[in-house]
C-alpha cells in the first residue's frame, strides 16, 4: 500500500522498519540508526510520492527548496537510505533508480506495523534448484581457490586464520565539523599503519567509512564485514591542544578489551598516533618482524603544518573533479613548501597531474605525465617503503604504457602493505589494460574480499574489465552504480557511452556523452586513443568502436 499523505511529525512503518521522523531515528527488530537530518528529508519527500517517479530537480526542489546544492548532494542522500534500509540496488526493495528520469520509492508505507504472513507451501523444486546452486558454489569455490594459488594471492581461508580488525572512523569532538578533515585523517592513517603488518588483516579506509556518522552495533559490523576486533576513537582538537580517545572491542561479543586516552600537542601528534598502534599491537599480542618494525612507526613528515596542508588536500582530492583536484594539488604543494622532504605529499602531487592526463583537463597533456613521473620519482626515493608512493608510481608507469614497470611497482606496493586492497586493485587495472582481462577479474575479486566496502574506482575498474570481456550488461551495472556513488566520475561515463552503444540503446549512449560535454571536458576519438593505455590493437579498437557508435566525434 502506497501513502501519498504523511504527517511527517508522526512516526510510520516502511515494510518492518518503524520511522520516526522528529527523531531521525529508524529501527527495526534489535537494530536502531539514526539518519541525518538531510537523508530523512529525502525520505519522507520519497515516501510522499511513493509509487512515483521523481525527478532529481523535482526531488532536490522539495529537499532543498531554494537552497542551490551541488549534484552529488542527492546521490549521497540516496545511498545513505539505501545502506540504512540494507537496500541493493540491482534488486531494490525500497529505492529504484530509474534510468535517466529519477527515483521511485516502492516499499510498502503504513501507519501501523505490518503483518507478516507465514508460507504454506513449499515448492519441491526450489529445494532441487538450491541443491544445484551449493554444489555448483562449492566446484566454483575451489576453482577459484587453485586460481588464487597460481596467482600467489591469498585465499579466502589464509585470510581468515588472521586477526581481523576494523577501525572505524573517529568522531570529531571539536564541535567544528570543518575540521572533520583531521578526524578523518587520523583515522585513515591508523588503517595505513596498522595495514603494514603482515600477521593482521585490516579493513581498508573505504570499507569502515561506509559507517562514518552512523551509530552501529559491533556485533552488525562483525556479521558485515567478518572482523573480530574494532576500534573505535574520537579526536578533540582545541587550539593546540590534541587528545585522542580509543578502545579495543571484541566484535564477537561487544566486549571492550581496552581503552584509554592520548593526550598531547600538535608537535607530538605522530607520537600520539604511534602510542595507539603500539597499543593495538602489544594488546592483540603481534610478533612483529624486523621490516615491520622498521616501518611501522615512520612520520610522513615532521612539520605539523605541512601535514595539515596534506589533510586538507587529501579530503578534496577525493571529490575527483576538476575544480577539487587543482584546489588539492595547491594544498600538496604548501605541505612541500613546509617540509621538502614529505614523500606522500610529491606522491598525490603526482597523482594529480595524472588525473589532470587522464580526464582532459590539462591543456598540455604531455606536460602532465612528465611532472607526474618526476613527482612519483620524488616520492619513491624519500620514502622507498611507503606501500602509498609505489601505488601512485605504478598509476604513472600505467598511463605511460610502460605496463612491466607498472607491475613491479604494485608488487612493491604489497610487500610492504600485504593488506593494501588498493593494491590489488591497481593490479587488476593493469592486467586488464596490458591485455589481459580474465586474470584482471580474479585480482579484482581479491581486492573486493578486502575492501567489502569498495569505493566507486573499485566499480570501474572492473566495469572497464566486464567491457573488455564483451559482458555489456554487467559493464553497465558497475558504472551506473559508480555514478550513483559519484556523478563527477567522467570515466565511468565513458565507458558506459560504449557500453550502452554495443547493446544498442544509443540514446543513453548520448545521454552519457552529453553530461561529460555539460561538465565542460572536450574528449574526441583521437584524445581517447591517445590516453587510455589499451595496449591490445583491438581492445582499443573496441572501445573507439564503440564511442563511436555512441556519437562520439574524431577531432
Amino acid at each position: 500500500m502506497y501513502m501519498t499523505e504523511i504527517d511527517v511529525q508522526q512516526p510510520f512503518w516502511v515494510a518492518d522498519w518503524y520511522i520516526d521522523p522528529a527523531a531521525c531515528r529508524i529501527k527495526r527488530a534489535d537494530k536502531e540508526l539514526k539518519l541525518e537530518p538531510k537523508a530523512m528529508t529525502v525520505l519522507i519527500c520519497l515516501v510522499q510520492h511513493a509509487g512515483e517517479v521523481l525527478a532529481r530537480e523535482k526531488l532536490e526542489k522539495m529537499a532543498w527548496q531554494d537552497t542551490v546544492v551541488g549534484y552529488d548532494s542527492l546521490a549521497g542522500s540516496i545511498i545513505k537510505l539505501r545502506k540504512a534500509f540494507e537496500d541493493d540496488t540491482k534488486n531494490p526493495k525500497f529505492i529504484e533508480t530509474v534510468p535517466k528520469r529519477g527515483y521511485r520509492f516502492i516499499a510498502e508505507v503504513s501507519h501501523e506495523k505490518p503483518v507478516k504472513h507465514l508460507a504454506t507451501v513449499i515448492d519441491k523444486t526450489s529445494i532441487v534448484r538450491k541443491t544445484f546452486y551449493l554444489v555448483a558454489f562449492a566446484l566454483f569455490l575451489v576453482t577459484f581457490g587453485l586460481i588464487l594459488n597460481n596467482l600467489n594471492i591469498v585465499s579466502v581461508d589464509e585470510k581468515l586464520t588472521k586477526p581481523s580488525i576494523a577501525v572505524l572512523p573517529f568522531k570529531n569532538l571539536s564541535n567544528f565539523p570543518e575540521q572533520d578533515y583531521f578526524s578523518d585523517g587520523m583515522s585513515a592513517d591508523l588503517i595505513t599503519d596498522l595495514s603494514k603488518i603482515s600477521s593482521l588483516t585490516v579493513i581498508s579506509r573505504n570499507s569502515v567509512f561506509a559507517y562514518k556518522n552512523m551509530d552501529v552495533d559491533v556485533k552488525k559490523i562483525h556479521e558485515e564485514l567478518g572482523v573480530t576486533y574494532v576500534i573505535e576513537g574520537s579526536v578533540r582538537k582545541s587550539g593546540d591542544v590534541v587528545r585522542i580517545s580509543a578502545r579495543l572491542i571484541d566484535a564477537k561479543n561487544g566486549h571492550t578489551l581496552w581503552a584509554d586516552r592520548f593526550d598531547g600537542t600538535l608537535k607530538n601528534i605522530f607520537n600520539l598516533q604511534d602510542e595507539v598502534a603500539s597499543k593495538v599491537v602489544s594488546s592483540l599480542s603481534i610478533r612483529l618482524t624486523e621490516h615491520e618494525r622498521n616501518i611501522l612507526y615512520q612520520d610522513y613528515t615532521n612539520s605539523v603544518a605541512a601535514y595539515d596542508e596534506f589533510l586538507h588536500g587529501w579530503q578534496l582530492f577525493w571529490v575527483l573533479s576538476k575544480e577539487t583536484n587543482h584546489l588539492a594539488r595547491k594544498h600538496f604543494l604548501k605541505a612541500i613548501e613546509l617540509d621538502n622532504k614529505f614523500a606522500r605529499a610529491y606522491a598525490n602531487l603526482a597523482w594529480t597531474y595524472t588525473y589532470d592526463y587522464s580526464n582532459a583537463w590539462s591543456k598540455d597533456p604531455k606536460h602532465s605525465m612528465e611532472q607526474a613521473f618526476y613527482f612519483a620519482k620524488k616520492g619513491v626515493e624519500l620514502a622507498p617503503n611507503s606501500p602509498q608512493v609505489h601505488w601512485v608510481m605504478s598509476l604513472v608507469h600505467m598511463f605511460s604504457k610502460r605496463y612491466g614497470e607498472a607491475l613491479k611497482s604494485t608488487q612493491q606496493t604489497l610487500i610492504h602493505n600485504p593488506n593494501y586492497a588498493d593494491g590489488y586493485g591497481m593490479m587488476s587495472a593493469i592486467l586488464n589494460y596490458s591485455g589481459q582481462p580474465k586474470k584482471a577479474l580474479v585480482v579484482m575479486k581479491k581486492a573486493m574480499l578486502l575492501n567489502p566496502h569498495y569505493s566507486q574506482l573499485y566499480l570501474i575498474i572492473r566495469g572497464e574489465v566486464y567491457f573488455n570481456l564483451n559482458k555489456y550488461e554487467k559493464a553497465i551495472e558497475d558504472f551506473e552504480v559508480a555514478l550513483m556513488r559519484n556523478p563527477e566520475a567522467q570515466e565511468a561515463r565513458l565507458w558506459l557511452a560504449a557500453a550502452y552503444a554495443y547493446t544498442g540503446d544509443i540514446e543513453s549512449a548520448h545521454w552519457q556523452l552529453d553530461n561529460i560535454r555539460h561538465a565542460g571536458i572536450k574528449l574526441t576519438l583521437n584524445y581517447i586513443e591517445q590516453v587510455v593505455p589499451l595496449n591490445d590493437p583491438l581492445q582499443r579498437k573496441h572501445l573507439l568502436d564503440g564511442l563511436s557508435k555512441a556519437g562520439l566525434e574524431t577531432r
